[in-house]
Order: C-alpha cells, then sequence, then structure tokens
C-alpha cells in the first residue's frame, strides 16, 4: 500500500466447526455461497473460473471497472493482477474484496511477483497486500488491517481508515511463540497464558508497525499466511510469524471518538502499480 497516501488518508470465517459465511452489511444479496471445505478443512475463496464471490474498487472509478479493464483477470485457474499492457497512461490504485465478512479465521495466500510495472510506480518497487477485517464503506483505501506485500517489508502492518492497536513484544524475534496455527493464541488461563505475562498497558497507536526479519523471494512462490483471532492478528511468511498485533480496534461509526474491537470483515487483495500472481487464496476456521 502507497505509504504517502496512507498517512494522507489516516476495520470473520465462520465458527468451528463448520465454515459459515456471516453476511456483510455491504454484501451483495446475490453473493454465491462459499464452497465446502476440503478434507483438511481449507475452503478456496477462488474457483480458478472466475471472480465469483469477488467484487472489485478502483479509487476514482469505483466497483466493477477493474474487470472490465482487465486488470484483474482469472488466467490459468490462477489470479492474475494487473497484467494488463503497459502504457503510459497512469492506472488507480484500488482492491477485489469479497461479499462476505470472516472472523476467528486463518487466511492462506500464495503468490508471485510478475514482471510488470505501471505508472506512476514504474520504478519503485513492486507493491501488493493482503487486507482483512475490512469493514464500512468501500474506499481506497478501505477501515481495515493490512499485511504488507512489498518487496522487503512482506508481514509490516499497516492499520488504516483510522484502525488501531499494540504491536506485540519482537525485541528476540520471538512474535510467534505460544500461537498455534491450528488454535491461535493460548487459551486463557492456561500455563502458555500465564508465561506470556501481563497484557501490555501500551496505547493503541495507528499506522505502519514494521516486521521482524526477512523471509520473502523475490523470484518465486511465497506464502503469507494470517491468523485473525478476536482482536489480535499475527503474520506468517513462509513459515516464520514475523508480525503480531493485539488490541485491534476500529472507530465507532454510532459514537465519534470512541472505538470498538475489530474482529470481523471482509478479505481483499490490493489492485496496485504492479503485476502479481495469485495460484491460492483461502481460508479456514480456528478451532
Amino acid at each position: 500500500m502507497n505509504r504517502r497516501e496512507l498517512l494522507r488518508n489516516g476495520a470473520s470465517l465462520a465458527l468451528a466447526p463448520a465454515l459459515l459465511p456471516h453476511a456483510s452489511l455491504l454484501a451483495q444479496s446475490s453473493a454465491p455461497p462459499l464452497p465446502p471445505a476440503g478434507a483438511n478443512g481449507w475452503v478456496s475463496l477462488l474457483n480458478d473460473r472466475d471472480l465469483s464471490g469477488w467484487y472489485t474498487m478502483l479509487q476514482k472509478s469505483g466497483k466493477g471497472v477493474a474487470e472490465a479493464k482487465k486488470m484483474v483477470t482469472i488466467e490459468e485457474e490462477m489470479l492474475h493482477i494487473m497484467g494488463s499492457q503497459v502504457t503510459e497512461e497512469e492506472f488507480e490504485p484500488g482492491y477485489l474484496a469479497t461479499h462476505q465478512e470472516f472472523e476467528n479465521v486463518r487466511i492462506r495466500m500464495e503468490y508471485k511477483w510478475g514482471q510488470k510495472t505501471f505508472a506512476p510506480r514504474t520504478l519503485s518497487k513492486r507493491d501488493n497486500g493482503l487486507l482483512y477485517a475490512l469493514i464500512g464503506e468501500d474506499k481506497v483505501w478501505p477501515t481495515c488491517v493490512e499485511c504488507q506485500i512489498e518487496e522487503g517489508d512482506v508481514g509490516d502492518f499497516f492499520l488504516v481508515g483510522g484502525v488501531r492497536g499494540v504491536q506485540g513484544n519482537h525485541s528476540a524475534g520471538l512474535f510467534g511463540q505460544g500461537i498455534s496455527p491450528t488454535h491461535g493464541w493460548p487459551a486463557p488461563g492456561s500455563a502458555m497464558e500465564r508465561a506470556a505475562g501481563k497484557p501490555s498497558t501500551t496505547e493503541p497507536s495507528t499506522g505502519r508497525m514494521v516486521k521482524d526479519g526477512n523471509f520473502e523471494l523475490l523470484d518465486g512462490w511465497n506464502t503469507v499466511e494470517v491468523i485473525h483471532q478476536g482482536d489480535r492478528a499475527v503474520n506468517i511468511v513462509n513459515g516464520r510469524a514475523v508480525n503480531v498485533v493485539n488490541r485491534l480496534e476500529a472507530p465507532d461509526p454510532q459514537k465519534p471518538g470512541s472505538f470498538l474491537p475489530l474482529t470481523r470483515g471482509k478479505i481483499a487483495i490490493e489492485i496496485e502499480y504492479s503485476e502479481i500472481w495469485i495460484r491460492r487464496i483461502e481460508v479456514k476456521s480456528l478451532l
């Protein structure tokens, strides 16, 4: 996500054991249901044929235009973003979002960079992002949490649209201590939770929270995962937990100046100025 735009401008899966998507306040009534979970519990959000279950939003042109411009397509059973012909035209940023909202969810995405970059960022780092807990008005950029996917910065948090939180302790690269890919954070009152010590008293903040460690590949496939459980989230890059945020909260639309825990929302993938292939994006309920 463009940091300058963010600073100028600046919210979950079905309950176990079944995977039952919650209807978003903004969801279209014609949104198709998710396919059933596979034997391993994962549910694919892509059908390898078309963009059913998703919609696009561009900064100026609004909804539905990115598909018409072929900025987002399904090719070779993969999602292809910004595979358009490179011209001198300046493209708009935006995102591709699900109609459904999810909570208490594990999200997994596999991506590989393409070669194309587009004006006005032809000489910049290749940039994208996995957005989740997306709520409220569709705009660029919306109220959400971003797991940054940018060359050299994969796993950074961007808290967008007034979202705020507290970054977990990462003084020794131990972001993932006690977190289970299957169950998420330790159960309240468990020995593991007690070992983690008292909750941080740091006041929530917004903006960027830098990851710990570089584990992404610039040439090849990468796996980015997010565990979003309650008001906490962890970003995992190629099997390494590189960032944690706690006490996620978003502005209360009914009470200016107040905040509500951010525990659910849509999932989205950025449409930025760089070509990217995504061969998998799927979700799994935390047990």
